[in-house]
C-alpha cells in the first residue's frame, strides 16, 4: 500500500537589479555588474542548508526542475512521521 503524503510550498525568490544612470544603452558591460551572483547565491543557498540540517527531524534533498542551478535551486525537506 502506498505512503499518504502532504506537500507545502515555501518560496525563497532573489530578484536581482542594477539601476544605470539615463544616458546607458543597455547592455553595454555584459551584465558585469552582476558578476559576484553566483558566489552569492551559493553563500546564500549554504545558509539554508545550514539552518535546515540544525533540524534533524527533517531530511534535506536536492531536487531538479529542469532548470540550471544558476537560476534556481530546489531543495526538497521531507519528514516521515512514525506510527
Amino acid at each position: 500500500m502506498a505512503d499518504y503524503v502532504e506537500e507545502r510550498e515555501f518560496t525563497l525568490r532573489l530578484q536581482v537589479r542594477c539601476t544605470f544612470p539615463a544616458e546607458y544603452e543597455g547592455d553595454e558591460d555584459g551584465y558585469q555588474w552582476a558578476a559576484t551572483l553566483p558566489s552569492l547565491t551559493a553563500e546564500v543557498v549554504q545558509a539554508a542548508l545550514k539552518a535546515l540540517k540544525s533540524h534533524s527531524e527533517w531530511a534535506i534533498r536536492p531536487a531538479n526542475r529542469g532548470r540550471s542551478a544558476e537560476d534556481e535551486v530546489t531543495l526538497v525537506l521531507e519528514r516521515v512521521m512514525q506510527d
